[in-house]
């Protein structure tokens, strides 16, 4: 079938009610106007709990999505077994991986004029970066806010809320942050709403997800770490991104490539291999061969985008 005759396909149903709820079909590359999407093929389903899965990506723009769609994801994090909350943090592992999550919060603050003296951080997983933020803003109040009604239990001492307890929190926070977390829901602009409420007028919103067009997505294919289907359920481009934050009526300061490590879970999967200590090791040692490979390429591993409430 011609390239001209598939265009004029009739649009999905998944499409339309996606379409129906959210911007998320509103195509970067040709605004006011519904993505094109195709599908790129099947995708392993790594919860176990879905079943058959495809990865679908505008031919316009690259904005994906996964389906099928999931009205509710919830299902999909009972008991914090999903590698977002790292189960196998633990011993020298937790060590490394806390080593990392410092200099990464270190740089992040740097980014804003001055240490907020409020921070959320919505969909803090584990806790771990939530409890480094802390250790790094001793004067500020910073509050972990996740699915689960009970804390992580490596959030320690530090304030938590359960997403369903966060009705009362809109205006609250100097700074909102979404490490990894935008990607994980079927309506992102509803999502991205919803997070942008909980700042102060005039505050920060930080997201970052996966970059869909990252180098070592073309060279590992399925395989690459961050495709991480059926979890995520959005796969953005850079421009995809700052459509869905510009249509939210934010203001874009600052997007930014960032290289987060993927290395050792992707070779993991190419090996047929659960991911454990010694992967985490290659992955820290392959490290700076996956930073140069997204540095030369221009496409990095992920996205940052620093908005203004």
């Amino acid at each position: 079938m011609s390239t001209t005759a598939t265009a004029k396909r009739a649009e999905p149903a998944w499409s339309r009610a996606r379409r129906g709820a959210s911007l998320a079909n509103d195509c970067a590359a040709r605004p006011g106007r519904p993505c094109e999407f195709e599908s790129i093929g099947e995708f392993p389903d790594r919860s176990g709990k879905v079943g058959q899965i495809e990865v679908h990506r505008c031919r316009s723009c690259g904005h994906g999505v996964t389906t099928p769609p999931l009205a509710d994801v919830a299902f999909l994090y009972e008991g914090r077994e999903s590698q977002d909350y790292q189960p196998d943090s633990t011993g020298l592992s937790a060590a490394i991986k806390s080593f990392a999550f410092t200099l990464r919060a270190r740089k992040l603050l740097k980014q804003l004029p001055k240490p907020p003296a409020s921070v959320l951080d919505f969909g803090c997983g584990n806790g771990q970066f939530t409890r480094v933020l802390a250790e790094l803003l001793p004067h500020a109040t910073v509050v972990g806010a996740d699915f689960h009604a009970a804390a992580p239990a490596q959030l320690g001492a530090i304030p938590y809320k359960p997403m369903t307890e966060l009705a009362g929190e809109a205006g609250r926070y100097e700074l909102v942050i979404a490490m990894h977390v935008l990607e994980h829901d079927d309506d992102p602009d509803g999502l991205l709403r919803k997070m942008a409420a909980f700042a102060k007028p005039g505050g920060t919103l930080i997201v970052e997800v996966p970059n869909v067009d990252c180098i070592w997505a073309k060279v590992f294919g399925t395989y690459w770490d961050a495709w991480y289907v059926p979890y995520h359920r959005t796969h953005f481009t850079k421009a995809s991104l700052r459509r869905r934050i510009e249509a939210g009526h934010l203001d874009v300061l600052a997007i930014e490539d960032v290289t987060v490590p993927t290395t050792g879970r992707t070779l993991a999967r190419l090996a047929g291999s659960g991911n454990n200590f010694a992967w985490l090791l290659i992955g820290v040692a392959l490290h700076p061969l996956q930073w140069l490979g997204e540095k030369l390429s221009g496409q990095a591993s992920a996205i940052r985008v620093i908005a203004r409430v």
